[in-house]
């Protein structure tokens, strides 16, 4: 095989590798900068987006933000915070609203739209992946895949 052959065999491999690898970019817990919380645990995150804190633990009332359905981000997120597929975690929030006990987080369709909801809501609470974070929120929990 000629040596500029394998060379743009290798730059396409690299490049179909590098496309795989954004896909699994690190999902990240964030909040309002605004928000004074430097960082949280794994329980605490499950538990507000859980709908069982209502506030975090300065007394700021806490807005978490989740993504629809057909987001695949929504998935992964579940999956590696708490080890559910989608199917259960509407199963939960479904017996919750059935009960009347609570109300699951507002549904957004992107992660754009998730950054500008926490961006906006001094009590705002999502994911998004590592990458897009900016000055505008604090990431205060990192998930591992």
């Amino acid at each position: 095989m000629k040596s500029w052959v394998k060379h743009l065999l290798l730059v396409i491999a690299l490049l179909g590798g590098l496309s795989a690898w954004e896909a699994r970019a690190d999902l990240v817990v964030v909040v309002n900068a605004r928000l004074g919380v430097a960082a949280m645990t794994r329980n605490e995150v499950i538990n507000i987006f859980f709908g069982r804190y209502r506030q975090f633990f300065n007394g700021a009332e806490a807005e978490p933000v989740d993504l629809v359905d057909g987001n695949p981000d929504r998935a992964r997120f579940y999956a590696a915070l708490v080890g559910k597929d989608i199917s259960e975690v509407n199963a939960y929030w479904s017996r919750q609203l059935f009960s009347g006990r609570m109300q699951p987080p507002t549904k957004l369709a992107n992660q754009e739209e998730v950054l500008k909801w926490v961006a906006t809501h001094p009590g705002g609470i999502g994911f998004i992946d590592l990458a897009k974070a900016d000055a505008r929120v604090r990431v205060v929990y990192e998930l591992k895949p």
